[in-house]
């Protein structure tokens, strides 16, 4: 049990991207991976087969889940870079997407360096830079990963420190020409979020009841939590989703108006290939205080443990 409510209001709803930023085709995927979609489709598809083409990866094992591009930079300044991060079994491959808008400078051996120093649970394993970062707002955007090992199977959560090094050579506007001798120089990025629902992967349940028997009570995991005051069922079911990063089944993401009481029904798999479903009872008194029993089963009882242990440090 939580030694203090779980604050939900803390937890903001995903914001609605601008038709603009989605997604587009397969072809078009490190374009695309610098914004984000209307229709949110699972990122992995997106990412699986560039990263299976990468002899550096092969040791890793199967692509698990991958999460949406997260921004690093301010859109107007001289660097866009945004950030994706693959999960493995054992370990993270961040994606850094860059792009140059400044036409006369050209970046080469762009690298990202993590400070892991505070993070015992995380191990930089390689680096593999970007010879030469594009240039043009139009361009397609480069790409830099590191490979962080998770220690013994770890799923920390971790807010990381990221500088972005490059050699800086100045382009001649008379010629067009760059000088042969470029200086080191580096730019400070936005931190990157590690999160416990990044370990957290979307998975559709056609009959719900069924697997959930399936599951069995083995596994079984029951805890009770204050919510605190909401305006309505429908906006704490959406933020609780939000906050487990798990897929609704059969249309229980929808409360009905007016509604005291709601049963969501969720599912999901864990880093490890663990599944994972979730039934989440709310109700709501008349003072607008929000109160949930969660019910968590899955393959293994680490996996229903992890999902109270996401409601616990939301």
């Amino acid at each position: 049990p939580l030694d203090a409510p779980f604050e939900l209001s803390s937890v903001p709803v995903a914001p609605v991207k601008k038709a603009e930023d989605e997604v587009k085709s397969s072809g078009a995927m490190m374009a695309a991976a610098m914004g984000g979609s209307t229709k949110a489709p699972n990122p992995k598809d997106l990412y699986e087969e560039m990263l299976n083409a990468i002899p550096e990866f092969a040791s890793l094992g199967p692509l698990q889940s991958s999460s949406m591009p997260v921004e690093l930079t301010e859109r107007d300044t001289e660097y866009v870079i945004t950030c994706v991060k693959h999960m493995y079994e054992n370990h993270v491959v961040f994606q850094y997407n860059c792009l140059n808008t400044i036409d006369e400078q050209i970046l080469e051996d762009v690298t990202v360096t993590m400070d892991l120093s505070e993070e015992p649970e995380l191990e930089e394993k390689m680096s593999l830079p970007l010879k030469v970062m594009p240039t043009g707002a139009g361009e397609t955007p480069g790409t830099t990963f590191v490979v962080v090992e998770r220690v013994d199977g770890a799923m920390p959560a971790a807010k990381v420190g990221c500088m972005l090094k490059f050699t800086t050579k100045e382009v001649d506007p008379s010629t067009g020409e760059a000088e042969e001798e470029g200086y080191a120089d580096e730019y400070q990025l936005e931190d990157v979020d590690l999160e416990y629902t990044d370990y957290v992967s979307k998975l559709s349940v056609g009959n719900f009841r069924k697997a959930w028997e399936e599951m069995g009570e083995e596994t079984e995991l029951a805890d009770e939590y204050g919510i605190g005051q909401r305006e309505g069922l429908q906006e704490a079911v959406e933020v609780l989703i939000a906050t487990l990063g798990m897929s609704p089944c059969e249309g229980t993401d929808a409360v009905p108006p007016n509604a005291r009481s709601h049963m969501a029904l969720l599912s999901g798999k864990l880093v490890g290939d663990v599944s994972l479903l979730v039934r989440l009872s709310l109700g709501i008194d008349a003072s607008s205080n929000v109160a949930m029993k969660l019910v968590a089963r899955a393959d293994s009882a680490a996996g229903s443990e992890f999902v109270h242990g996401i409601i616990a440090n939301a």
